[in-house]
């Protein structure tokens, strides 16, 4: 399992108080870390569970369908059709409630903030300050933001800061409404980094903050160059053509590339020619948060360039 207990406990915190953790995804993540995560009420373990989902279409009528006990496990039987018994062990039916205040907390301590996060709207915490003096804020629901009254609360909370939120992917006129508040949205799970021990994570504070744009990005077609804040990279013939894919869109209307547009013809997936294309910026001394500003990654959409069509100047177009 590649994903960490800590970025499944945030995914699965986006259902709010019905936030459940079973123990058939638990399971794997069983031992002394699981065990401090209960120890701070990250997690409170609920009773076992007593019956089971009755099968897709079954014609029983029943509500659901009880457990029982076989042999050293135990068995949700099927009324109608034994084929559709399913076998249990223990670790099935344990479940556990998340915490939300706590998992704030754990979050905050992953971004190296040592205080105890404070509540400053309805499920939004701020978690503290970065050193260059913004106020960094937690939302585990989206909806926690969709309130009228939420940006005016975060405002009296930073008490003049600057803003950034960490937040599930917002709805994209809630997303507007931040950040022409001049608030800096940022998806949690984007910069949640897994920790070496694959149960906690760690948040880099650099990547926090918005990186400055350049006033203007220029391109030259001709020579495959892209000049961006002071600085210049010449893209191969094999990379260059996905960078001007985004830069299509960069002026269209929807502005967002899918993982198709990007491949075009070639037969390598979306994502590695992404990481390519990133990579190619961060040889030519950007770093690699300056790359992710560059091209940015739209969660379950594809990708886009950071850049204002406005602020975009392509010789040879």
């Amino acid at each position: 399992m590649t994903e960490t207990i800590l970025r499944l406990l945030t995914r699965l915190s986006e259902a709010g108080d019905d936030a459940i953790l079973p123990g058939e995804l638990a399971a794997p993540f069983f031992g002394p870390g699981f065990d401090r995560l209960m120890a701070k009420r990250v997690l409170v373990e609920q009773a076992p569970l007593s019956d089971w989902d009755v099968c897709d279409a079954c014609e029983c009528g029943l509500p659901c369908r009880p457990i029982r006990r076989a042999g050293d496990g135990y068995r949700a039987e099927c009324p109608l059709d034994r084929r559709h018994d399913v076998d249990l062990t223990e670790d099935d039916l344990r479940e556990f409630r998340m915490g939300a205040a706590a998992l704030a907390s754990v979050i905050g301590a992953a971004a190296g903030f040592s205080a105890t996060p404070k509540l400053a709207a309805e499920k939004v915490w701020r978690l503290g300050d970065t050193p260059s003096g913004r106020a960094v804020f937690l939302a585990l629901e989206s909806a926690a933001m969709t309130g009228d009254g939420i940006i005016a609360s975060l405002r009296q909370a930073a008490q003049g800061s600057d803003i950034t939120i960490l937040a599930p992917a917002l709805p994209a006129e809630t997303a507007r409404r931040h950040q022409d508040a001049g608030f800096h949205l940022i998806e949690t799970l984007e910069v949640l980094t897994p920790a070496t021990n694959g149960l906690g994570g760690t948040i880099d504070v650099a990547a926090l903050a918005p990186v400055p744009l350049a006033p203007v990005l220029r391109v030259r077609r001709a020579t495959a160059e892209v000049q961006w804040d002071g600085r210049s990279v010449i893209l191969s013939r094999q990379i260059f053509p996905v960078f001007e894919r985004l830069l299509e869109k960069a002026q269209s209307r929807d502005q967002v590339a899918s993982g198709s547009h990007v491949e075009g013809t070639t037969a390598r997936e979306a994502k590695d020619l992404i990481r390519e294309l990133r990579d190619a910026f961060k040889a030519a001394g950007f770093s690699d948060a300056e790359s992710k500003v560059m091209i940015e990654t739209v969660r379950n959409r594809g990708y886009r360039l950071g850049v204002p069509a406005t602020e975009i100047l392509v010789d040879g177009w």
